[in-house]
C-alpha cells in the first residue's frame, strides 16, 4: 500500500472494517495519513440526500450554521465564495443572506437540481478536479466533508489554492482519525472487548482519513498555510469543549493562500 501524500510504501495495517474484516485501512508512519485499500469497493452514493430546508431545526442545519459562524470569525463580506461539494446548499444560502456572492459545485445532478429549484442558488454539476475556474477568483472556498472522499487529496488542495485570491481562505471539514472516541474504539477492538457490527451491504465511503499532522503535511505540499485547526461537535456543550481541547471526531480548519 502506497501513501498518497509522501510516497511511503508498504504501509502497516492500522484497522479494519466489515464483519469479515475485509475493508482494510493502513497508516503511513511518516506523514500519518490513513489510506483505505479501495480494491474492496467504495460507496459514495450513500451520501445523496432527498430534501432541502435550510430553516428546519435539524442537526444538519445546526452544523451548517457552525460552519458559517466559523468562517465569519476570519472573513467578512462583500466577496466571492465557492462551495465545492455544496450538498444541500445551506452554507451558500446563509452566506448569500449576509452579502456574499456565492457559487456552488455538486457531484450529483439530482442534488444540483434540488438546490437550484428550492433555494435559487447558482450551482453546477461537476467533479471538483475537472471544474474550470479562472485562477485567483474567490475570497473563500468551502469544502466540507469532501476531502476524505477524493482519490487525490493534494491535487484537490492545490485546486483550492488556485481558485483563491492571494490571502484568500479555505474552510474545510473532515473526520479526525485521532479523535479520543476513535482511539478508544480501536483499542477495544484490538483487545477483543467490542466489535462494531456492520450491515451486510456496508462498503466504506472514505478513501483516506486525516489527523492534524497528515493534513498539515498535505497543506504544505499544496502551497497552503494551515492557520486554524479545531475539532467540533454539533452539540453545543461538546462543541465548546472540542474547540478548546482538540479531541473531537470531526475537524474544522482554516487554510490561507499566501500573499505571494
Amino acid at each position: 500500500m502506497l501513501c498518497k501524500l509522501c510516497g511511503t510504501t508498504d504501509l502497516p495495517l492500522f484497522y479494519t472494517q466489515g464483519d469479515r474484516r475485509q475493508f482494510r485501512f493502513y497508516r503511513c508512519p511518516r506523514c500519518r495519513l490513513v489510506v483505505y485499500d479501495t480494491q474492496t469497493g467504495v460507496n459514495q452514493e450513500k451520501y445523496i440526500f432527498s430534501g432541502v430546508d435550510p430553516e428546519a431545526p435539524t442537526r444538519q442545519n445546526r452544523g451548517h450554521r457552525q460552519t458559517y459562524a466559523f468562517l465569519s470569525r476570519y472573513v467578512r463580506p462583500p466577496g466571492k465564495m465557492l462551495d465545492l461539494g455544496c450538498g444541500d446548499g445551506t452554507v451558500l444560502w446563509l452566506a448569500r443572506r449576509h452579502g456574499w456572492e456565492v457559487k456552488g459545485v455538486e457531484l450529483f445532478a439530482e442534488q444540483t437540481t434540488l438546490v437550484r429549484e428550492q433555494l435559487d442558488l447558482d450551482v453546477e454539476t461537476s467533479d471538483i478536479m475537472s471544474y474550470p475556474v479562472r485562477p485567483m477568483t474567490y475570497d473563500v472556498v468551502v469544502l466540507t466533508h469532501v476531502l476524505e472522499h477524493l482519490s487525490e487529496p493534494v491535487a484537490a488542495l492545490r485546486k483550492i489554492r488556485d481558485f483563491l485570491k492571494p490571502t484568500g481562505v479555505g474552510v474545510l471539514e473532515f473526520p479526525n482519525i485521532d479523535a479520543l472516541d476513535a482511539r478508544f474504539r480501536r483499542l477495544l477492538d484490538r483487545l477483543g472487548l467490542h466489535r462494531r457490527h456492520y450491515r451486510a451491504t456496508y462498503v466504506p465511503g472514505h478513501v483516506q482519513e486525516f489527523c492534524r499532522a497528515s493534513f498539515a503535511f498535505a497543506c504544505e505540499q499544496a502551497g497552503l498555510t494551515l492557520e486554524r485547526w479545531e475539532t467540533y461537535a454539533v452539540n453545543p456543550a461538546q462543541y465548546f469543549l472540542f474547540r478548546h481541547i482538540p479531541i473531537g471526531n470531526k475537524a474544522r480548519v482554516l487554510v490561507r493562500r499566501p500573499a505571494a
